[in-house]
Order: C-alpha cells, then structure tokens, then sequence
C-alpha cells in the first residue's frame, strides 16, 4: 500500500523519526501535553503550544501511534514497538470520560478535545476488537450524537442553538465515520442533519466551507473547506460531483502546505481518496515537503522527528510541536491509515483539462 500510494523509503523513516519524538515525550501518566511536552520528555525542545488541553494532545499522540498499526495489543514480535506507550495513552483517556460519555467535559474545547478523543477510542477498538474500549467508544459517539445542533453541526459545547462551526464539525464527523468503521453503532438521522449542515456552510456551488457560514465576512478558509469537502465524501459525495470537483480544484490551485497542516491534513485525505491525477500531482510535493521540513536535531538533537514551523498559527500556535508533529505524520501515513473510498481515478478529465 505504501508503494502503490506513492511513498516511500524516505517517507517511512520520517514516520520513524516521528513517532519516537512522540513516545520521548509522553508523560508518566500516559498523556501528552500540547504546552509542557518538554517537561515531560526531560529536555530543552522548543515550540509549546498556547493550548492547554491535554485530552486533545492525548489524541494527537496516540494516532498516528495507531495509523502506524501499533496497538496496545501485542508485543514487539508482532511489529509492535510502542505497545506500552499505546496503552498508557489510551488508559489516560478512559479516565478523563464522565459518565456521559463527554472527554473532558469542563474543558473550553470541549468538543475538539471529544471528537479527536473518540476517533482515538474507536480507531484502537476497530483494530482490536477490545471488549475494554468498546463500551467507552460507544458512549463517546452517543455524547456527539446528543450534542448535535439543531442545523445539523457541533459547537464547542452542545447546545440546541442553531450554530454551526466548521471545524468542530469535521472532527465530530470524522470520530462518527471512525466508529462506523468499527462497527458501532452511529445514527443515520444524525449524519442527514450533518449533510444539511454543510449545505448552509456551503458557496452555491458546494466547493468552498466558511467556518460558520457561507458568509463573505466569516471567510470560506481552506482548513474549513477542506475539511467540509472531506466530510461530503465521507456522507455519500461521488468522484464526479459538481461540488467537489469546484473543491477539488480551489484545493489544487492552493496546493500542499507544511506551513498549514490544519488544511493539508484534510486536504491529503481528499485527495488521496480521490486518487488518479489529482493525487499523483498533490503527493510528491506534501510528501517531499514534509521530509524536508522535519527537524533534523540540528539545533536541538532532541528535537530530531518532530515537526514545527512557528509561521503555521494553527497548528504549530495553538497545538505547539505535539500538534504540528501528529498531523505530518497523519499526512505521511495516508497511503495505509485508511483505504481510499473510491477506485483511483486513471484519467482526470477536470485535471487534465483545466
């Protein structure tokens, strides 16, 4: 799969690099912090996020932990090198779920921190099939069930106002499909309201997401576009739709950026789901990208694996190094983290005749 999906030998040992960096700075405890990863890794390493949420680092650890196949299930014989760090993360989150189900529900992000939560709970049940997970997993997607909004979208916390914000919807969809995969239970109702969601997100023409509505003023960002248009595909959107291609060419024409993994992170997703030119123009330039990008140790030897460019306010500001790490990683795992939702495409007439 790595070959056929276009990476490579250079591509797999930045993976490598990456998810050692990680495993050096998990706490005792099993949690990751997005502000006080040095301290917990011992070391002088720069680049604290201004996010102080450790559910979500905790989830931002774990997955590419698991999009790697590493499971707390099995040992190293098994080609699992990171057993104990799996299973330490995923105990911390376990204990930071109320009895509702929510992850960290006092926290701000609350939402954030709960849907990358789930997908971490789901995606490690759906690979090992641990009756242990099972039961939290279930009651995480039941929490995004009842906190949906009226309009079809999530909000930072639930609420029954008709409010939609983009990025906070993307993550819900995503921990939903997760669990779908994994063969939980997930309401159809609740994925037609999200539809209807992203049709009020939505240009005319359904190529572009605000990040809370089609407004000019709220702006049609790419992060929240290409998360809206992998959401579309998630929902039922085909290869030809009129919609996604407009999408897919506002995504081609703004091309892959490490300076802005928030965007590339779904963006790499949509076009390696769609496969066929698109994708064979939009990987070597992500994945190239992202290889020359890691830190080298250069500077910092402990830093060696990780990835952070203070120009990316969002990933890199808010999420600090553990943010900006976990999402290249998620960018060069793509070719086995999920198996794309279409047959590649062998030729592109929207690509080719633009």
């Amino acid at each position: 799969m790595l070959i056929e999906g276009g990476g490579n030998a250079a591509s797999e040992a930045a993976v490598a690099r990456g998810l050692k960096w990680l495993a050096r700075h998990q706490a005792p405890d099993g949690r990751w912090s997005l502000n006080d990863f040095a301290q917990h890794g011992r070391c002088n390493c720069t680049g604290p996020g201004s996010s102080h949420c450790d559910v979500a680092a905790t989830a931002f650890g774990l997955l590419p932990m698991l999009g790697a196949g590493q499971t707390h299930k099995g040992g190293a014989d098994k080609g699992n090198l990171y057993t104990k760090t799996v299973e330490n993360g995923l105990k911390f989150l376990l204990l930071q779920q109320a009895r509702n189900g929510a992850f960290d529900p006092n926290h701000h992000h609350e939402m954030y921190a709960h849907g990358l939560a789930t997908i971490a709970v789901c995606e490690a049940y759906g690979m090992t099939s641990d009756p242990a997970l099972r039961y939290s997993a279930q009651r995480a997607l039941n929490y995004i069930v009842q906190a949906q909004t009226p309009i079809g979208g999530w909000d930072y916390r639930p609420q029954k106002k008709p409010i939609y914000d983009g990025s906070i919807t993307a993550w819900q969809l995503m921990a939903l499909k997760s669990g779908q995969m994994a063969g939980l239970t997930v309401p159809i109702e609740t994925l037609k309201r999200a539809m209807k969601a992203l049709d009020e997100a939505a240009t005319s023409d359904g190529g572009r997401y605000g990040y809370r509505s089609r407004h000019p003023e709220n702006g049609f960002r790419p992060g929240t576009t290409a998360g809206g248009l992998m959401c579309r595909l998630y929902l039922g959107w085909g290869p030809r739709n009129p919609g996604l291609l407009s999408g897919l060419r506002y995504l081609r024409s703004y091309g892959p950026r490490t300076n802005n993994m928030y965007y590339s992170y779904y963006a790499c997703q949509v076009m390696h789901n769609i496969g066929g030119a698109y994708w064979k123009e939009w990987n070597p330039k992500m994945r190239d990208g992202l290889i020359a990008a890691q830190d080298k140790g250069e500077k910092n030897p402990h830093q060696a694996g990780s990835w952070y460019d203070p120009s990316d306010h969002i990933s890199s500001g808010k999420g600090g190094r553990v943010m900006q790490t976990s999402l290249s990683l998620f960018a060069l795992e793509v070719y086995y983290r999920h198996l794309p939702l279409y047959q590649r495409i062998s030729e592109d007439k929207e690509l080719t005749q633009r």
